[in-house]
Parts: structure tokens; C-alpha cells; sequence
């Protein structure tokens, strides 16, 4: 599937020129291209965008991995290509992290299946985050919402046993499958357009560098070890007083460490590799860094950030134990307001997810309650 060779001639007006993919990785700034796109944050004279989703199109891609979504493939692909050729917009675009779970070749058959009118007009990017830098954020990552308790060293072995970090074959599959369709950046500021994610993903869509982005891009702080600390003890209080399903406790971190990035304090630890594990990264990943540098880049921009692990590792590994942080009147109102949530999340989880968002992102109305629950004496 090439991206060339084709003009506006040959199809109706009534349809977008091209159709790109955004596919993540995790934890390269997706959010932050996400929220310009939904919010129609630029302006160019390289041609229109539809992005039809209110705010990514992570539940079109789990139709092609979670078997309970496969239900809705054909609904979810319908209406986006329905949008697609009702617009005359220069370029659609489909943005969605968690393609980096789907396997290529059921995404090129989706293609083929639901956008068969699309042939030839279809580009697909992804970036990728350095192999240490993307250890420490999916620790922070499944911390927050609940998912992980361990230290960073368990995660490390976690995500070799997983495979998830040895990108090489994974992308290769991507560029066989789509050939010069795919390209694949790195996500390291230098070799973005203007140091920003957000600036060189809409170079990429346009083709130029005739547009601005009319908004401050969004480059909220990680999460500190003292946040991660408050959420793992949090989280442990919600799960000992809730029997609610895990989506709810998955929400609450997800929207309240968004908060807490937001208003970083003064006085916060970046979470960071102690120098032992680093080592153990850079021994086990140098070959992946070596072998995408040379598959995909100029210069190894990779293997750099790879070996760099070491010089910006901390001596002695981080406690994330909230007691090591906080004194016990602060553990005691992590305590309360754990109960607290507890409360709301079992009483309507639906409602709690919804009103956890940003109102940009929710649905106008908040959803139904089930007709046994209207039902119940108050």
C-alpha cells in the first residue's frame, strides 16, 4: 500500500484527499497531538482536517485486539468511514495509542475490509520513545491507574518478559505490510520538528511547515515520585473498601494525575533508573536500539538516548512507599478520601467515569442508569 500516485481527480469531491494513522506508541505525547486535533487547535493553508471523535479513537482500535469489542468493529469503521466521505477536508486523520497493540497485519486487513475506497491514499505514523525513558513512564503509567505495586526493577523484567520494549520487529512488520506509507519517528526532542511532538506530527500531516498551532502545546510534568506514592496508597485504600469493577479506580488515576501534572510542586523527585538497573537496561535493549537506528534513522538517535540511561540514573533506587513521603495525618486522609471514592465508584460506575473526565472530553449528558437501579427505593 503506497502513499503516492494519486491526485483529487479520480474520486469524488465529497471525500477526504488522504486518510493518516496515528498510532501512538504510549507515551509519546499522543495526548497532547490528541487534544489540538479534537480542539481544532491550527491553522494552515495546506488543507482541512477531519478528525471524527471527541477526543481519540481508542475504542475503534480495540475492536481489532479486545475480543469483548470486536462486536462493534463494523459499526465503529462504518461511521468513521461514512464522515470521512461526507467531508472534502485535505486530510482525515485516525489517532489511537493503543494501535501499538494491535497486530499490523489485522489492521491492514481492517483497512481493507472497511476503507477499500481509501486504497492508495492512506499514510500511517507512529513514534517511539527511547528504551529507558519508556520504562520509567509505563511504570508511572500503570501506577497511577492502579494496575502496578511493584518496584521499577520488577517492572523491567515485567516488560522483558512481556517483550514490549524490543521494538525492532514490531515496526518492521508495520513498514512490510504498508511500505513507504509507514514512518516511524523518535521521539527525542531534538529530532522533532521545533523540539515538540505536537509541531512535527502536523509537519508530517501537511507536508510542510506552513501552519501554526493556535495553542499552547500541552507539556504537563511527569508525575513526581511523591504523586506516584500518593496514588499507590490511595489506590491500595480503594481497593480494600470497594468491590466496584477495576474501570472506575483505572479513571480516577488516569484524570487525577492529570491534575496533579498540572500543578507540579516546587519541590518534586523526577522518577529515575538507580544506576544498577540502568545498567541492566542498556545491556539488555542495546541490540533493539542498534538495529532500529540502523532499520529507520539517520544517525542513532536510539542507541544515544540508550547509552545515556546510565549518566542520568539516579545512585540508589527510589522508594515509592507513601509512608517514606508523608507523615501520618497525610496517610490518613489518603485513607478517608479513598473511602470517599470508594462510595461513589460503587454506587454508579458509569456516572463516576464519566464525570471523571475533562468536560471536554465526556459525552453531553452523563449516562443512563440502569432500570433496576432507577428502580430502587431510595
Amino acid at each position: 500500500m503506497s502513499a503516492g500516485g494519486w491526485t483529487r481527480a479520480g474520486f469524488g469531491a465529497d471525500m477526504v484527499e488522504e486518510i493518516v494513522f496515528h498510532l501512538g506508541d504510549c507515551k509519546t505525547g499522543t495526548t497532547s497531538i490528541q487534544s489540538a486535533l479534537a480542539a481544532r487547535a491550527w491553522s494552515a493553508t495546506a488543507g482541512d482536517i477531519v478528525y471524527p471523535t471527541r477526543f481519540n479513537h481508542i475504542p475503534l482500535a480495540k475492536t481489532l485486539s479486545v475480543p469483548a469489542e470486536r462486536r462493534f468493529e463494523e459499526r465503529r469503521f462504518d461511521k468513521l468511514r461514512k464522515a470521512f466521505d461526507d467531508s472534502d477536508a485535505a486530510h482525515g486523520v485516525i489517532s489511537a495509542e493503543h494501535f501499538e497493540f494491535v497486530d499490523p497485519e489485522v489492521v491492514h486487513g481492517a483497512i481493507l475490509r472497511h476503507l477499500p475506497g481509501y486504497a492508495g491514499r492512506i499514510r500511517l505514523v507512529a513514534y517511539v520513545r527511547p528504551h529507558g525513558d519508556r520504562l520509567v513512564s509505563t511504570f508511572a503509567e500503570r501506577t497511577k491507574k492502579g494496575l502496578f505495586f511493584q518496584s521499577l526493577t520488577a517492572m523491567h523484567d515485567k516488560l522483558v518478559q512481556d517483550r514490549l520494549l524490543f521494538y525492532t520487529e514490531r515496526f518492521e512488520k508495520w513498514r512490510a505490510l504498508f511500505g513507504d506509507a509507514f514512518t516511524l519517528r523518535p521521539f527525542v526532542r531534538n529530532r522533532l520538528y521545533q523540539g515538540d511532538v505536537v509541531q512535527d506530527f502536523f509537519r508530517y500531516l501537511f507536508g510542510s511547515e506552513t501552519f501554526e498551532i493556535t495553542r499552547p502545546t500541552d507539556r504537563n510534568e511527569s508525575l513526581s515520585v511523591e504523586d506516584i506514592a500518593m496514588l499507590r496508597a490511595i489506590h491500595r485504600h480503594i481497593r480494600q473498601h470497594t468491590n466496584a469493577q477495576k474501570s472506575p479506580q483505572q479513571a480516577f488515576g488516569w484524570y487525577m494525575s492529570d491534575l496533579l501534572a498540572a500543578t507540579p510542586r516546587p519541590d518534586a523527585t523526577r522518577p529515575a533508573l538507580h544506576k544498577a538497573l540502568a545498567e541492566r537496561v542498556v545491556k539488555t535493549y542495546r541490540a533493539d536500539a542498534a538495529a532500529l537506528d540502523a532499520a529507520f534513522f539517520t544517525g542513532t538517535p536510539m542507541s544515544d538516548a540508550l547509552e545515556g540511561a546510565v549518566d542520568k540514573a539516579v545512585a540508589k533506587e527510589q522508594s515509592f512507599r507513601a509512608a517514606d513521603h508523608y507523615t501520618a495525618p497525610q496517610l490518613r486522609h489518603f485513607s478517608v478520601w479513598a473511602q470517599f471514592l470508594s462510595r461513589m465508584m460503587e454506587a454508579d460506575p458509569d456516572h463516576f467515569m464519566w464525570a471523571a473526565r475533562p468536560p471536554d472530553q465526556r459525552g453531553a449528558h452523563p449516562p443512563a442508569r440502569r432500570d433496576s437501579d432507577r428502580m430502587a427505593k431510595p
